[in-house]
């Protein structure tokens, strides 16, 4: 039975005939019965389906870096969120096919963090037990400043890891220690 808030003219929640009414943020949604598929899916079907799950994959194991590196690209009252925003670069972006036609993450094409600071040019990194030493070519916009170096460990198929470090960008090399580096495969 169908319920009819405020009158003629406002929302109706319930479910009326074969049609069901209900509020979904705040609007009022009608549908009517799902029809079931008869047909097999397509093979881009199939694809799409493989693809959206390294997606997925990747970003869940990954979501507390990426919701960091996408925080300032959040629009105020925006309903996509960093998490969103960073899905969907991983998806549209950096998914690639192997030669079994299998989707993976290209990580040179990702992009940890998004933002209007250019990120550091032609960086270097030398692993040392459990340091790594990170050497960049300076940028002259960069003159006189300190800023936070992030850096983002992401594993492709584990849970990733964060990192952060002062440095004088100006200077061109910093090292960070990272407790347990020496036990980590990289």
């Amino acid at each position: 039975m169908a319920i009819l808030h405020h009158g003629p003219n406002g929302p109706i929640t319930g479910k009326f005939g074969s049609v069901n009414a209900y509020m979904l943020n705040g609007q009022n949604v009608a549908r009517g019965p799902r029809k079931r598929r008869t047909s097999p899916p397509t093979e881009k079907e199939l694809l799409n389906r493989r693809k959206q799950k390294v997606a997925g994959e990747f970003a869940k194991y990954n979501r507390p870096i990426l919701d960091f590196g996408y925080q300032y690209q959040v629009k105020k009252g925006d309903r996509i969120g960093a998490f969103q925003l960073a899905q969907r670069h991983v998806f549209t972006e950096t998914l690639e096919l192997d030669a079994e036609n299998k989707p993976f993450v290209n990580p040179e094409k990702l992009l940890v963090f998004a933002g209007n600071l250019p990120p550091l040019a032609d960086c270097q990194i030398e692993k040392e037990d459990d340091m790594l030493h990170l050497k960049w070519t300076v940028d002259p916009i960069y003159d006189d400043h300190l800023f936070k170096v992030n850096l983002a460990l992401i594993n492709l198929d584990a849970p990733g890891d964060m990192k952060t470090a002062i440095a004088e960008v100006n200077k061109g090399s910093s090292s960070l220690r990272i407790p347990g580096l020496s036990l980590k495969k990289i």
